[in-house]
């Protein structure tokens, strides 16, 4: 078994791999199918990803049940798990499916203000995204079992194959063939497909012998008690994540959603360290004592605010530049300022993401669920007046707000020492100086790469004084060269 220092790397580079692939194509992508398609795109697999909630938490609750069942003499057990699982999930996909396929074309015909030569378009193309759940659903199973295992190295070979296949086909075809929603959505449903089967068939393998005898209604309705709360968390938690942009579609037109939503993706893949770490201490935090755990989660929570913290704070000063080159300077500078409030609140939620695996981990994931569900009306309102009323500023104003109410609940909720936020403050002291920063005059590429450098070096400084594990690190760093003086 791998160490979670080595599982940690491969969770971040897998990600990041997948991120390079993203910045490559987006821009191009873009440019061949016009801002209007693009909105389009990101509301519809906003909606899919809506309509996750009907894996009904099986996969998580799968990843926790397997995590508990790793010695060989649990074989049976997990054959149990995995093959109930699967069919559950299956037919709760293809029904879902053909729900999405109706609700989809009434809402987008109905709530969005979309361009008349487009709706040919996406009537053609909706049956093909239609497809695409239930093949999300039962991917999930595979992810579940062999992170349970900490194979960690072949989940994200894997991801990634699958990643830059499904950028990379839809781009080539907008190029080659069309730029029409209905060659770009299938090209991208059967490359996921084809992703999704491989991904399957690996990570069964090592768990055969597998059954459809092996479908238990005991362990089914044990899974589902456990996924039901993190269904009902993933289908608010998706709202809450994608009811900004359909929002903004309303209000502003789909071509704005394009002026959000690539700085929001953005802002959410620099989360993948925040996802990986998450991600690498559920198995841990699903086996061990609940102090255990939560003494894990708080030396993780403390390391991850710095760490995180010196990606954004050089992050909110660089965004602007770094969208101009990339997107071109008109695109930059409307989305430059909304990527640079949204880093602010991107640093929050990515903190939350260790209360999340804690309290999963432990059992308890009906906590996040209510935390949500609680927010999610609020969440609405706000977001509706000031999008109204600041356009596409109020709107990542109201996401920002929304993550550090979130954090704070799951924070008490998690139990964590209050000390703990003390030790969060420099983080945060250097990401809201960069805030003010770029506000007050949007800096030169000179002088923003050298405020850069100093706002990394200072939350890496500040990592050595308040950080057990960042301490640690130097420390290691530092043995072999008094060894060799020695010898």
């Amino acid at each position: 078994m791998r160490g979670i220092k080595a599982n940690l790397v491969f969770n971040v580079a897998g990600p990041i791999v997948s991120l390079v692939v993203a910045l490559i194509t987006t821009p191009i992508y873009v440019s061949h199918i016009g801002l209007a398609r693009y909105g389009l795109l990101a509301i519809i697999w906003r909606l899919l990803g809506y309509f996750g909630f009907l894996d009904l938490g099986l996969s998580r609750a799968s990843a926790n049940a397997l995590a508990k069942l790793r010695d060989s003499s649990s074989r049976g057990e997990r054959a149990k798990v995995l093959v109930t699982a699967f069919w559950i999930n299956l037919c709760l996909g293809i029904a879902g499916g053909i729900i999405f396929y109706f609700t989809g074309i009434f809402f987008i015909d109905h709530l969005l203000t979309v361009p008349a030569d487009l709706r040919p378009e996406i009537e053609t193309a909706f049956p093909w995204v239609a497809c695409v759940l239930p093949l999300a659903l039962v991917s999930g199973l595979g992810f579940g079992a062999l992170e349970s295992r900490e194979r960690f190295l072949a989940t994200n070979v894997l991801q990634v194959a699958g990643t830059t296949a499904g950028l990379v086909v839809p781009l080539l075809s907008a190029v080659f063939i069309s730029p029409s929603l209905s060659v770009v959505v299938p090209a991208t449903v059967i490359t996921r497909g084809l992703s999704v089967l491989l991904f399957l068939g690996f990570a069964l393998k090592g768990e055969r012998p597998l059954s459809p005898r092996n479908f238990d209604w005991k362990r089914g309705k044990t899974l589902l008690s456990y996924g039901g709360w993190v269904s009902v968390n993933n289908a608010v938690g998706q709202l809450l994540s994608s009811v900004d942009q359909l929002m903004i579609g309303s209000v502003l037109g789909v071509a704005a959603v394009a002026h959000y939503s690539v700085p929001m993706s953005l802002v959410v893949r620099s989360q993948l360290l925040a996802a990986a770490l998450s991600r690498t201490l559920f198995p841990r935090l699903s086996r061990v004592t609940r102090d255990e755990a939560r003494g894990l989660a708080e030396r993780a929570l403390v390391t991850l605010a710095y760490a995180y913290g010196a990606i954004c704070a050089p992050a909110v000063v660089l965004t602007r530049l770094f969208l101009d080159l990339w997107m071109g300077k008109d695109f930059g500078s409307i989305a430059g300022p909304i990527g640079e409030l949204l880093l602010m609140g991107a640093w929050i939620n990515g903190l939350s993401f260790i209360f999340f695996a804690l309290l999963q981990g432990q059992g308890r994931p009906d906590i996040q669920a209510k935390v949500d569900a609680l927010l999610l009306i609020p969440y609405i309102i706000l977001l509706w007046f000031l999008a109204g009323h600041f356009g596409l500023l109020g709107a990542a104003a109201s996401w920002d707000l929304m993550v550090a109410i979130e954090a704070g609940f799951v924070f008490i909720a998690s139990r964590f020492h209050p000390a703990r936020l003390v030790q969060l403050i420099p983080p945060l002291g250097f990401i809201l100086a960069a805030y003010l920063y770029v506000c007050i005059s949007p800096p030169a590429i000179l002088n923003a790469f050298l405020a850069a450098a100093v706002l990394s070096a200072g939350v890496s400084v500040a990592a050595v004084i308040f950080d057990t594990n960042a301490r640690e690190f130097v420390a290691s760093l530092r043995i072999p060269r008094r060894s060799q003086r020695v010898s």
